[in-house]
């Protein structure tokens, strides 16, 4: 195998992966199961599939086709040849806005198509939930839906053309074919003829049977497609391409249906004191032709409330209900989407149904309620503890007038093996995706899985429902299909497998000849984690074990489009470099699955190398992983099994040297490390890239103006404490200086907290133990603070972050964790709680007109920068966010040889375009420090801190 996936790889433009943790991380996607794959091909183009497809043909190796691999159901895995599309083939090739389609490789997101597709006011309306990050050509290979299939359908219903490639190298252009345009294709002596002669037949042969057997809801997607072919002449076979979950063909190009984007959107939000109650209130909804009717329990409802990126938008909930029901509008007039739901909300209190009933139009309560939803699945997989909701009866249809009753049968079958469950989604379609709570780890579980597999199957076929609504069959419900459409139609299924696929290479094992459900499991009996010991002691998440296994596999790491996770894998599209890559390689590492080495391997320090600690996952990701922590943790394992290096030691100990140059030593050290000579030293013996200049230091550090200053301060009952960080204080005093001015402005008494290093670039650089020890002295310093009841604001973000979330997690002081935790705050922050609570005379002005703000990493991810615009919003002209996610520089990252290039085209992304297209009069604000010398350095600007860029004025 090594030999030809070696010649593979030199035959290709794009890149062979082989080595064991490459494997690893392709060998799991959203699922319960887990198959190391052969090898891992990422081709360029067409041709390079043609060439990996020749290999695996000659050498008779299966092919995967995958996407974003975030199969709920098993079929992104399989012991074969993976082909990932996402990296390169993910080009939008042609837009025909007249006739409403577009053409697409199959790695094209579909969030990115649909914002490209935005100006045109078109839109591709299949909406999986995981759409920031699902490939159009898996979404074509799974039949997606999503919330809005009761008014666009399935993608089978927008599939226009798909340009296929079978193992045998034969190219097929599958499209609308009227009956004389297929009887002229199928007359062909030829690869193509063959197929279309033999599937008319097939199809011909079983009608009847296909009609009778397969299931009349409109969420079916389980099988072959071929429905499709018996109640229309114009038979096209891109349809029963769609939903084969590439076991018949590789997908090279895609046409595609579009739709018109709705003119105006509403929601309303019904709330129900019990579950039972808010799914028979789904037929009278209907009615009212709503586009949506997605279905939320109190399990989600919970989670939503706790996660530290949907808490925030959860405003629109009333009181505790067991359960809500979105209701979605559309319309051409903003009258008509208000109106239906106001008589829908009528209907349903005459009968009885709900208890409140709010109504948002378009706009940012209306986005609130869908991140809600759209991040319900991610929530509830990243229950805490080793038991967690899972997928495997989830994804049955069910006519809508048994749909309370098949739930309540269900939740009963749940409670006979001794179970709880959650629910959410599309109630409007019968798709209640209800999931078992278990741990697979254990037997007994292991035994339920199957029981209440058995007893939901029987159930679902009493309903005359389908098995597969949305979700497919995969590995996890493919052994189903004989019993589900019968011996005449399996059989059916069998001659298209064949027909398309004779050497049975393509994703074997899905839809026919499957595994049981209970096979090739993630977490099995025999799945055992090693004992680690971590210096976080990972308090919220049960420990570093349990840190790690929150990692679901959804890929909410994986988008593109929004928000700041993850920033590595946005440059670099590479598995590898998405928080998911390294929570499976830290998984299997941890459990030995990657050999003797373990947590401290060479192979792993590259996975986590690439990590920029930007603390993105820890509120963007569902399951709150919180990668920085763990890729700090197994920094310093690896350092106490490999040693560190001259660079090592010089960030490390970055604080100190800062305290010992800064003052009369900075006239010789700043001019002395900006010339090349220096910088190219320091390039050769610590691996500094030379084409950066080391911060300047102050020539009087900011503590010691503090001091001759201080009698000039506020003196009074209103005191606050201002954190000396190392930035304020030996590089950029000023900082310092505009905080003190501005606290001062606000009538405050400054304290100078100037009691050591928060230990940030320790923290984050994994010195971890060293960053304990000198920390005792930086809080003991806080603690007489904190004890007071005062607060202690921070203007540096990554200092907060050190400060209120590491430093708590490493100290075995609860009280003093809690005290940190809350007593430590942004200024920003810090100043908006003050003025919302009446504690301010004040109004806050910009010192310009137009602020332009960037946030930095951790204070996206931990504090929001609504704050910031909350102070300066009745004042400012225009207040602008940048919507950059990481700037690339992430402390010491940028300056590093290696990662200088990629800290570039991090910031190119969106950051470094958007500054340079701002008009001259905006002031650019960004409150790191890192971030505003990665501003400077590869753009004109010269940004300030929040606290320089405002002024507090007397309201009279």
């Amino acid at each position: 195998m090594k030999a030809i996936f070696d010649s593979l790889d030199k035959s290709l433009k794009g890149e062979v992966l082989t080595d064991e943790y490459s494997l690893g991380m392709y060998a799991t996607d959203a699922s319960i199961y887990q198959i190391k794959p052969l090898a891992v091909a990422l081709p360029r183009d067409a041709e390079d599939v043609k060439n990996a497809v020749s290999v695996a043909q000659k050498n008779k190796i299966s092919i995967l086709p995958r996407g974003a691999g975030t199969s709920l159901a098993g079929q992104t895995v399989g012991k074969s040849m993976i082909l990932d599309f996402s990296k390169y083939m993910n080009a939008l090739l042609e837009i025909n806005e007249s006739e409403k389609w577009v053409r697409v490789q199959p790695g094209m997101v579909r969030d990115n198509l649909n914002a490209e597709l935005k100006p045109y006011g078109l839109h591709f309306a299949p909406d999986p939930a995981t759409g920031s990050r699902a490939n159009v050509g898996g979404m074509v290979g799974n039949n997606s839906s999503g919330t809005k299939s009761i008014l666009y359908g399935k993608t089978v219903d927008h599939i226009l053309e798909a340009t296929v490639l079978l193992t045998d190298g034969t190219t097929l252009q599958l499209n609308n074919c009227s009956p004389e345009e297929y009887h002229k294709k199928a007359a062909q002596n030829n690869r193509e003829g063959e197929i279309y002669t033999a599937f008319k037949k097939l199809v011909d042969t079983h009608a009847t049977e296909i009609k009778e057997r397969f299931p009349k809801v409109m969420r079916r997607v389980g099988g072959y497609n071929l429905d499709e072919f018996v109640y229309s002449d114009q038979w096209n076979l891109s349809k029963l391409i769609c939903g084969s979950e590439g076991t018949l063909a590789t997908t090279l190009e895609l046409k595609l249906n579009l739709v018109d984007l709705p003119k105006y959107k509403s929601v309303c939000v019904v709330h129900f004191a019990e579950i039972l109650e808010a799914i028979s209130a789904v037929e009278p909804m209907l009615p009212f032709s709503p586009s949506a009717i997605e279905i939320l329990d109190k399990t989600v409802i919970g989670l939503s409330r706790e996660n530290l990126t949907t808490k925030h938008h959860c405003h629109f909930l009333e009181g505790n209900p067991e359960a809500i029901l979105i209701v979605e509008f559309y319309g051409d007039t903003l009258n008509d989407v208000l109106e239906r739901p106001r008589q829908m909300i009528s209907r349903l209190k005459a009968n009885g149904f709900g208890y409140a009933y709010p109504v948002f139009p378009e706009g940012e309560a209306y986005e609130d309620v869908w991140v809600i939803r759209k991040k319900g699945l991610g929530l509830m997989l990243g229950l805490k503890g080793n038991k967690k909701p899972l997928a495997f009866i989830e994804d049955a249809g069910i006519p809508s007038q048994h749909l309370p009753e098949y739930i309540d049968q269900v939740l009963k079958i749940c409670e006979k093996h001794g179970t709880q469950a959650a629910m959410y989604a599309h109630a409007s379609v019968g798709v209640i995706h209800v999931r078992p709570i278990l741990d697979l780890r254990l037997e007994e579980d292991i035994q339920r899985l199957k029981a209440i597999t058995e007893d939901t199957f029987e159930l679902v076929m009493k309903y005359k429902g389908s098995w597969s609504g949305e979700h497919g069959d995969g590995l996890v419900r493919s052994a189903y299909n004989k019993r589900f459409f019968g011996e005449t139609l399996y059989g059916a299924f069998l001659e298209i497998k064949k027909l398309f696929d004779p050497d049975n290479l393509m994703n074997p094992g899905k839809i026919v000849e499957a595994q049981t459900i209970e096979h090739n499991l993630r977490y099995g009996t025999t799945y055992q984690d090693q004992a680690v010991k971590t210096e976080y002691q990972y308090q919220d998440e049960g420990g570093f074990e349990a840190s790690v296994h929150m990692c679901t596999g959804v890929g909410e790491c994986r988008k593109i489009i929004g928000g700041t996770m993850c920033p590595s894998f946005k440059a670099t599209r590479d598995e590898e470099h998405s928080t998911r890559g390294r929570a499976n390689a830290l998984r299997l590492a941890m459990s030995n699955q990657f050999g003797e080495e373990g947590l401290a391997s060479q192979r792993l320090h590259e996975v986590m190398d690439l990590c920029l600690s930007c603390k993105a996952c820890k509120s963007e990701c569902p399951s709150n992983v919180d990668m920085a922590k763990m890729k700090s943790d197994s920094l310093q394992m690896y350092y106490d099994e490999h040693g560190i290096t001259l660079r090592d030691k010089l960030i490390r100990d970055s604080a100190k040297a800062a305290a010992n140059i800064s003052g009369w030593k900075a006239n010789m050290v700043n001019p002395l490390q900006k010339t090349m000579l220096f910088r190219s030293i320091l390039e050769r013996t610590a691996k500094f890239d030379k084409r950066r200049k080391l911060p300047g230091f102050a020539k009087q550090p900011f503590y010691k103006w503090f001091a001759t200053q201080a009698h000039k301060t506020n003196k009074g009952d209103k005191k606050v404490v201002l954190f000396a960080d190392t930035y304020l204080n030996y590089h950029e005093p000023q900082v310092g200086i505009s905080a003190l001015q501005l606290l001062n402005s606000c009538g405050y008494e400054v304290i100078l907290a100037h009691v050591g290093c928060c230990q940030r670039p320790k923290i984050s650089h994994g010195f971890l133990r060293d960053a304990k020890r000198e920390a005792a002295q930086t809080i003991d310093g806080l603690k007489k603070f904190l004890d007071k009841g005062l607060k202690v604001v921070v203007c540096e973000p990554s200092c907060a972050s050190a400060l209120n979330d590491d430093l708590p997690d490493m100290i075995a002081d609860t009280e003093m964790a809690e005290q940190l935790k809350n007593g430590v705050m942004m200024i920003d922050v810090f100043l908006r709680n003050e003025l919302e609570k009446g504690h301010l005379n004040v109004r806050f002005e910009p010192i310009s007109e137009a602020l332009a703000i960037h946030g930095h990493c951790h204070q996206k991810a931990l504090y929001g920068t609504n704050a910031m615009k909350t102070l300066i919003k009745d004042s400012a002209k225009e207040i602008r966010e940048i919507p950059s996610g990481c700037c690339g520089m992430a402390g010491s990252f940028g300056y590093e040889k290696e990662h200088y290039t990629l800290s570039q085209k991090i910031g190119n992304e969106i950051l470094f375009p958007a500054i340079n297209e701002l008009h001259k009069n905006h002031e650019i604000v960004a409150c790191g420090f890192s971030c505003r010398h990665q501003i400077e350095h590869f753009t004109e600007a010269r940004p300030k801190h929040f606290v320089e860029a405002i002024r507090a004025v007397k309201i009279n």
